[in-house]
């Protein structure tokens, strides 16, 4: 495999990475924002009202993790000059994510 291949899989694991930056930092700012809400009202700050942030905060977590799981393995393949399509790992990553966005929705309403 060339140069270009290894480097375009470093790109993909870089946005990976990023997306899940975007989603922990997202997560933050639900998380404080209810905070600062709680404090300009006066009242005061349950556990269940930064939930919505910390979940988003797990969701961006688990997209680094997987994305680094996805590179590694695409290295693998690329070593081995192979290609080996991981259909089950997207599905479950998938899933996941809809589970998880599902919840947060729940909690919103």
């Amino acid at each position: 495999m060339s140069p270009s291949d290894h480097l375009a899989n470093k790109r993909t694991f870089l946005s990976w990475v990023r997306t899940g930056i975007a989603l922990m930092g997202f997560g933050f700012v639900i998380a404080k924002f209810e905070i600062f809400i709680h404090i300009l009202i006066k009242s005061s700050i349950s556990k269940s009202s930064i939930i919505p942030g910390e979940i988003m905060i797990v969701i961006g977590i688990i997209t680094i993790i997987y994305g680094l799981y996805e590179y590694l393995q695409n290295e693998k393949d690329l070593n081995e000059n192979n290609y080996n399509p991981r259909n089950l790992e997207s599905i479950v990553f998938s899933f996941a994510i809809i589970a998880m966005a599902i919840v947060l929705l729940l909690l919103i309403i």
